[in-house]
């Protein structure tokens, strides 16, 4: 190689963090959801001019955040192939748990049992998957029903013994127009980035979705990948459950029923692929305040907020359908086309 392309190669610059980031977002399929985002906001802006004062501002994010939390929680999951039925469930319970056992024990204790039952729910969940080789959709599709029977065994209506000192610290402001669990969505979310992003083992979990045999022909633990994504997505889906407790002032059996299909709908839209190995935190955020958007719209528009579920179930069916239309129409043209 002569000293004229050495110099010419050096010469060229490396692409910078901007282009990096962005090739990086397309690639995680969050173009769309922020694309998304914008326009749902724009709308919702044009409907609702109130949404900007102080009052409305925290209780979008009240309503948005326990959804984001969990969703994220379920892109976790399906990063590395599979997808948690029972995170509802696992919502209901840490929620039961964090509302009921707050008044025994002190505020920090009641949370670290909290997360600590969410961190053993994946536990118990990933430990199925992993070294049992067990379908995730089963092993979670059972396990839901446990932890159901658990959260209603805890606390079989509504209660808890939740303060309005819960309230200012989840759900109040923690400065004009700076709703708490804003911050604390933010704080969570940072956290998972670098733990994906900036770790060897957070990059295992992108790879055993994508490759799960390379992951293990390079001398790596799958498994272990796996149990540990698991109980990480536990302990985030425990703090959607206490963002929720603290918002409401109410322990319910029942309040991660709706998160089930929420949160599936989210993952979906945000572009993650269903068959692991790609997937967005900002893409889920947003996704998840295009969707807690399309309920204030249906709700301003006087329409039942049960259509909501309608909504997510046609997004799902649309990211799982379209794609394969797409493809389908690829092959039929180039079929059409003949061979070169």
């Amino acid at each position: 190689m002569s000293a004229t392309t050495t110099a010419t190669i050096t010469a060229t610059p490396p692409p910078g963090r901007l282009a990096s980031g962005f090739k990086r977002l397309r690639y995680d399929g969050a173009l769309a959801p922020i694309l998304a985002f914008v326009i749902f906001f724009a709308v919702y802006l044009a409907i609702n001019p109130g949404l900007l004062t102080r009052f409305q501002l925290q209780s979008a994010a009240n309503l948005i955040v326990p959804l984001a939390l969990i969703a994220l929680g379920q892109l976790l999951i399906v990063l590395t192939g599979g997808i948690d039925i029972s995170i509802g469930a696992i919502t209901g319970l840490c929620n039961v748990v964090f509302a009921t056992q707050i008044a025994g024990l002190s505020t920090p204790g009641a949370l670290i049992l909290c997360v600590a039952t969410g961190i053993v729910c994946g536990a118990i969940n990933g430990s199925l998957v992993a070294y049992a080789n067990l379908p995730a959709i089963a092993v979670t599709l059972a396990t839901a029903f446990i932890y159901a029977a658990l959260a209603r065994l805890i606390l079989d209506r509504p209660g808890g013994a939740l303060t309005d000192g819960i309230y200012k610290v989840t759900s109040g402001e923690l400065l004009p127009f700076v709703p708490v669990s804003l911050v604390w969505l933010t704080l969570i979310a940072v956290g998972l980035w670098m733990f994906l992003q900036r770790t060897a083992f957070g990059r295992q979990v992108y790879g055993v979705g994508s490759g799960r045999a390379a992951v293990q022909s390079a001398g790596l633990k799958p498994r272990l990948t796996i149990l540990v994504t698991f109980m990480v997505s536990g302990a985030v889906v425990s703090f959607g459950a206490i963002m929720l407790a603290g918002s409401t002032l109410t322990g319910d059996p029942r309040s991660g029923d709706s998160y089930l299909l929420s949160s599936i709908a989210v993952v979906a839209l945000s572009g993650a692929a269903f068959i692991g190995g790609r997937g967005s935190i900002l893409g889920t955020i947003l996704s998840a305040a295009v969707l807690g958007m399309v309920g204030s719209l249906l709700f301003f528009a006087g329409i039942n907020s049960y259509w909501q579920y309608v909504i997510s179930a046609l997004i799902i069916l649309a990211v799982v359908v379209i794609p394969r239309l797409i493809q389908f129409g690829i092959r039929q043209s180039a079929l059409r086309r003949g061979p070169a």
